[in-house]
């Protein structure tokens, strides 16, 4: 699994310089459709509900104080080429459909979806947070947006598994079950 620092560091190699607020929200949102699309996070790092949206707290450090140069695009310890090649598919699409939206654009967006509402609680609207935005709500929310046909980036086509025979099936069965284990739960509870 890749970090979330690993994840905008590539959306920077792609955007060139964005400012940390649509950097962020395009971190997030990512995430968030990986999960919709793929059943599984694509980083285990938390995303926290902060006033102005969801934000990787790991990110918003090392964009903000580990650079020399606060216009750089390149993030201390990150490695963008870590991203597998069906994650990158699903990251180019999410930048395809958000990445021209405006910080404002974003942050209203983030805003008016279910994720950050129900972690934000019932705070007032500039009170400081660190509670957690869940994958299984990001899941929930995006999965429900995805299979509705709602406004969003459109699902790239990723290469089927390969095909597996003899005594490698069992293997590739069990890992195929680990794989979409949280998916099925969450599934199972609807």
């Amino acid at each position: 699994m890749v970090a979330a620092l690993d994840v905008s560091a590539y959306i920077y190699s792609r955007l060139g310089w964005i400012d940390s607020w649509r950097l962020q929200k395009l971190t997030y949102y990512a995430q968030s459709w990986h999960l919709a699309w793929d059943g599984r996070p694509l980083f285990p790092d938390a995303i926290q509900a902060w006033p102005d949206g969801p934000v990787i707290p790991e990110v918003f450090r090392e964009n903000k104080y580990g650079r020399d140069n606060p216009y750089s695009t390149t993030l201390p310890g990150a490695n963008p080429s870590a991203l597998p090649p069906e994650a990158v598919r699903m990251v180019d699409a999410v930048l395809a459909y958000y990445g021209e939206f405006s910080k404002d654009e974003l942050i209203a967006l983030t805003h008016d979806e279910s994720p950050w509402q129900h972690a934000r609680q019932d705070l007032p609207p500039g009170a400081h947070s660190a509670n957690e935005i869940t994958t299984s709500s990001m899941r929930n929310c995006y999965t429900k947006k995805s299979l509705r046909g709602e406004d969003g980036p459109v699902r790239p086509n990723l290469a089927p598994p390969p095909t597996v025979s003899g005594e490698n099936y069992a293997q590739a069965a069990q890992y195929q079950i680990g794989r979409w284990k949280d998916t099925l739960d969450w599934l199972a509870e609807r």
